[in-house]
């Protein structure tokens, strides 16, 4: 009989008390707590399991070892010492201003005080709540900190005029962590993206942040290998009850769901969540993870900031672009890796750094991204944008040349006026989102050894090659083409080659010339 697997159970306990199926992860978390004296600090995008692991070492320091019984950290060397646990989900805060937020902090530290034994005194202010509450923990023993979703109260207020007054009241109170160093055993914080301007990085000098460390790359998620031991007999069952191939399936499940990447040379992981919803709806394949919370954190950021967002697929990215996130100097590649948008796809070493390459971790995240991105851009519902996708989708297989022409100015036309600010970028966003949203192939920005070729879509039947003008005549964009011999690489495909030069008008603000030839 199989276990029933749950994907919104956090807490440790429950999990194995009822019967839960739990991917075994212990070994990571052994790495963890037999350094003598650990700070970390690991971040991983919603919905991986930061608050089940939070739970785990909360259990290990309290000393429950009759819950690991049968899981690998039972079999490895451990004292199984108890120790006061001061464990924060900063979550579970209200955060709507500052002073909401300190006594939500408050009520948590009070909570926790009541949970060791400890009666608090001070009342009004987090971080002197949060000083006493170690100050009297540390005459039980060394101190254990575990702090989840340390980020949430900046997530949820990252445009708001008090952002400012809410990330002061984080400052004072996480500074806690290092005036009490010497009273610590252990110190484990969770969230999903790296704020640069937060107390706890800039000077907690002994902090490490494995979150991109090749150790700790599969310590969430499920890699293949766990999915095939875990739950490959269900993946049988459900592809025969599909009525499909049983490799066909596990590879349709593959470029589905997995695909995440937390270093260059790890092996690839699955959502816990998507893979455990896909199980538990009988092999429906859905975007699960993606519906699981709104990104409009994101496309608020994204649209603020007139992120150019496809931007981040061209070049490779230095490593310290990618170590933190700054509210006030924001860039797509950060943020969309920190929150799982985007993942790593290669590394690699040059000038003593290490430049990466992103991508999106599979189908299920693409497709949704892109389809909320182009509906952003545009300020259409989803429905209308999926619809007019199909559409395009039908052109683009009859070669239509002129109904994809229709299409693309409807979306361009859609764009509201005060969005318009950069029109060139605005027209190639939409143009590249409509286009990776077909499912076509789509290169945009080629470098070839005579130039860079905005678009190219490869079909089945045939290769397309774009070149986009502003205010020039499409015939121009033409003409570069030929002769920067943007055609010649894909010569030997044996495929028709059309040659599509497009002119964006800023007075008519939408394309206003479009011209075709066959190569």
């Amino acid at each position: 009989m199989y276990q029933s697997i749950t994907t919104s159970n956090y807490t440790f306990e429950d999990v194995i008390t009822g019967g839960d199926l739990y991917v075994d992860k212990t070994d990571f978390f052994h790495k963890l707590v037999t350094v003598n004296k650990g700070i970390f600090f690991l971040s991983r995008p919603r919905r991986f399991g930061k608050s089940l692991s939070v739970s785990i070492l909360k259990n290990i320091f309290k000393g429950n070892k009759e819950l690991f019984k049968g899981l690998k950290i039972d079999d490895m060397p451990y004292d199984w010492k108890t120790y006061p646990v001061i464990n924060l989900n900063i979550s579970k805060a209200p955060c709507e201003s500052a002073q909401i937020l300190n006594r939500g902090l408050c009520a948590i530290l009070h909570d926790n005080a009541k949970e060791i034994g400890i009666e608090l005194t001070s009342e009004v202010h987090s971080g002197l709540l949060f000083g006493e509450l170690i100050n009297k923990a540390k005459d039980l023993g060394k101190v254990v900190i575990l702090i989840d979703e340390y980020d949430k109260p900046l997530v949820e207020n990252i445009y708001a005029p008090h952002i400012e007054e809410i990330r002061q009241v984080l400052e004072n109170f996480y500074i806690n962590i290092k005036a009490s160093d010497e009273h610590l055993r252990f110190v484990f914080m969770t969230g999903v993206t790296k704020f640069s301007k937060v107390s706890v990085f800039s000077k907690l000098n002994n902090l490490r942040d494995i979150s991109m460390s090749e150790a700790f790359a599969t310590m969430y998620g499920y890699t293949q290998e766990e999915v095939e031991h875990y739950f490959g007999d269900r993946i049988d069952a459900l592809a025969e009850k599909n009525k499909t191939d049983r490799i066909e399936y596990r590879e349709k499940i593959q470029k589905w769901y997995n695909g995440f990447r937390f270093h260059q040379d790890a092996p690839t992981v699955y959502n816990p969540v998507s893979m455990g919803m896909f199980i538990n709806e009988g092999g429906r394949f859905s975007n699960f993870w993606f519906s699981t919370g709104s990104p409009t954190f994101i496309f608020k950021v994204l649209k603020k900031q007139n992120i150019d967002f496809f931007k981040t697929f061209n070049d490779y990215i230095p490593d310290f672009v990618l170590d933190s996130f700054d509210v006030t100097n924001m860039q797509a590649a950060p943020l969309l890796l920190q929150t799982g948008y985007l993942t790593i796809e290669s590394g690699k070493s040059m000038f003593d750094r290490t430049l990466y390459k992103l991508n999106f971790p599979n189908l299920e995240i693409q497709t949704a991204f892109e389809h909320h991105l182009l509906g952003m851009l545009t300020e259409r519902n989803l429905q209308d944008v999926s619809t007019e996708i199909v559409k395009l989708q039908m052109a683009l297989l009859d070669n239509d040349t002129g109904a994809i022409q229709r299409i693309l100015k409807s979306h361009i036309a859609a764009i509201p006026y005060a969005n318009r600010s950069n029109m060139e970028e605005n027209y190639q966003n939409i143009i590249y989102s409509v286009f990776r949203l077909l499912g076509a192939e789509i290169h945009n920005e080629v470098h070839i050894n005579n130039g860079r070729i905005d678009t190219v879509i490869v079909n089945r039947d045939h290769i397309y090659i774009f070149e986009f003008k502003m205010d020039q005549p499409a015939a121009v964009a033409i003409a570069q083409i030929k002769e920067k011999g943007y055609a010649t690489p894909y010569l030997n495909d044996g495929k028709p080659i059309t040659l599509i030069g497009i002119n964006f008008s800023r007075g008519e603000r939408n394309i206003v010339e479009w011209v075709e030839e066959t190569n």
